[in-house]
């Protein structure tokens, strides 16, 4: 169980440091490289307290006793909150392992939140993957599903939205259809590693970004011609938010490992749509602390009452 987190946090750790959202680059990499091999099991252990750690609520001499530590961001999401997890001492291999080939030599920016399904599978040997029942499901699979059962709809009725010709009418509608996706709840009562939860918020998601660019480009018009562009796209953008939260996405699953890495992958994928959205509304948008939680509940979805993890009529 303890290694099961520990394999989660530094993936976590390696996405936060490729994505920018630790500060800058190679952050993680960096702390780490400068301790020896019989030093890092305490290194994380710090490290990992410190991520836990509202920066009020930190020691206030820190900054000036390891500075490097103190540049770490409050996480907030309980990812590092459990400090019973057992971290073994390290060995040259894997420390090499850790700073070479899982950081240097690897990007974590760009990588799919699905890609955790296949990799949680690969740990797991034949025998307890066909005991719980664990299927690994490819994303054009998932789309075979969430496609014909709500997706094809929601996007044939942006198109229909984006068909108007009255701005007003339009930004209204807009508006409405953002509402709307932000409204809609999911539960998968069986719900692995994530995928169908991660896939259905990333098309989720990608449609409510092309709703705000539909809402920044009605806004745009609306403009007086001498505006620069500039200008425009930060005043259209003030006033739109993103709606569509992770918090919207409910599972059950009985493996416990599978239950942390059905939350990282979310939260991973939020962070990839936000940087997405950014590159639309021409703004920053903060990711970290965690603001919003995916309801990933361990249990045996058969005995647990489904009422107790969102109410039907959600």
């Amino acid at each position: 169980k303890s290694l099961n987190k520990l394999c989660v946090r530094l993936v976590f750790c390696l996405y936060a440091e490729d994505a920018g959202i630790f500060g800058h680059r190679g952050m993680f990499h960096d702390y780490l490289a400068a301790f020896e091999t019989n030093k890092l099991r305490k290194a994380l252990v710090d490290l990992f307290k410190v991520l836990d750690t509202p920066e009020e609520k930190r020691d206030r001499y820190l900054k000036d006793d390891d500075p490097r530590l103190a540049a770490f961001p409050y996480v907030n999401g309980g990812l590092f909150a459990d400090e019973d997890v057992e971290i073994p001492p390290f060995t040259e291999e894997i420390r090499d392992l850790l700073l070479k080939k899982a950081s240097e030599d690897f990007d974590w920016s760009e990588i799919s939140p699905t890609i955790f399904g296949a990799v949680f599978e690969s740990t797991l040997n034949p025998e307890t993957r066909r005991k719980g029942g664990m299927h690994y499901t490819s994303i054009e699979n998932i789309h075979k599903v969430i496609d014909p059962l709500f997706l094809d709809d929601l996007k044939r009725e942006f198109l229909e939205i984006c068909a108007l010709d009255v701005e007003n009418t339009k930004r209204k509608r807009l508006e409405q259809f953002q509402n709307k996706l932000a409204s809609l709840t999911f539960l998968d009562p069986a719900c692995g590693s994530g995928n169908f939860l991660t896939e259905t918020y990333l098309s989720l998601r990608r449609l409510e970004n092309k709703t705000i660019a539909e809402m920044i480009a009605v806004s745009k018009v609306k403009k007086e011609k001498s505006q620069v562009e500039g200008q425009i796209l930060m005043g259209g953008a003030r006033s739109i938010d993103v709606k569509v939260s992770i918090s919207q996405f409910y599972g059950i699953e009985i493996n416990d490992f599978a239950v942390t890495v059905a939350k990282t992958a979310l939260w991973i994928a939020e962070s990839q749509m936000l940087k997405e959205t950014e590159s639309i509304v021409l703004m920053h948008l903060d990711f970290l602390p965690l603001k919003t939680n995916a309801y990933i509940i361990e249990g045996n979805a058969l005995r647990l009452d489904w009422e107790s993890v969102v109410p039907q009529n959600r």
